[in-house]
């Protein structure tokens, strides 16, 4: 479960974008028990709460420079996770840009190189990609409708209670790589638009870990998915 906000504020002349907001993600997981427990896996929810800022920033005609911070709480652990890239537009329908992340969306909290491209390839076709983590192929029929594909990783590096912890662990590597369907539709043509995805995983990681190095890897296989949600645009 996914709930997101954020207000966007113009400075100097449309320059520079500022987006504020925040997030939260609830994750519920099932903590396996002892070797010879008769009692069943116990549920438990994981959370991410976090700031939102993000800064675009145009230098020259062709440049812009993109600053993503996210401080915030995940699971026991606070932290804050973000990325820098900059980005260059080529040619009036394609912009491609270059940088680095530092993140837990692949599960683990790491350094990643990331690269942005947004390109419209005619008139009906929208590619939407921040490689690796995720990539869009859309396709617009007409106004108010978008369908497309989608292929991303979602996960985060969870703090864990001493209440959560298993096998000695105080960390749990969370990630899923999926590839889908997906469609945006405004009723009206207006600004709420109604979103729709579904799909399967295609790789899952769930690790139990200690100070960065894993002491359980539970294996999950892999699962069919399908999502609804609603949004507001700018």
């Amino acid at each position: 479960v996914q709930v997101q906000l954020s207000h966007r504020v113009v400075r100097e002349q449309g320059r520079s974008i500022v987006l504020l907001g925040g997030q939260w993600r609830g994750v519920q997981v099932a903590l396996p028990q002892p070797s010879g427990a008769r009692q069943p896996n116990t549920l438990t929810t994981l959370h991410v709460a976090a700031a939102d800022l993000m800064l675009l920033r145009t230098v020259g005609e062709r440049h812009t420079v993109v600053g993503v911070l996210r401080p915030g709480l995940y699971g026991e652990s606070v932290r804050a996770e973000g990325a820098l890239f900059v980005d260059r537009i080529v040619s009036p329908r394609t912009t491609v840009g270059a940088g680095l992340s530092y993140g837990s969306a692949y599960g683990r909290l790491l350094p990643i190189p990331v690269v942005h491209v947004l390109s419209r390839v005619s008139r009906r076709v929208l590619v939407d990609a921040l490689l690796p983590a995720r990539g869009d192929v859309w396709w617009m029929p007409r106004r108010g409708l978008d369908l497309g594909v989608n292929a991303s990783l979602a996960g985060a590096q969870y703090g864990l209670s001493t209440a959560q912890q298993v096998a000695g662990a105080n960390q749990l590597w969370l990630a899923n790589a999926t590839v889908g369907p997906q469609a945006r539709w405004s009723p009206g043509g207006g600004k709420w638009q109604v979103t729709a995805d579904a799909g399967v995983t295609v790789l899952r990681r769930l690790e139990y870990a200690r100070d960065g190095r894993s002491v359980t890897d539970l294996a999950p296989g892999n699962v069919p998915y399908a999502r609804l949600g609603l949004q507001r645009l700018f």
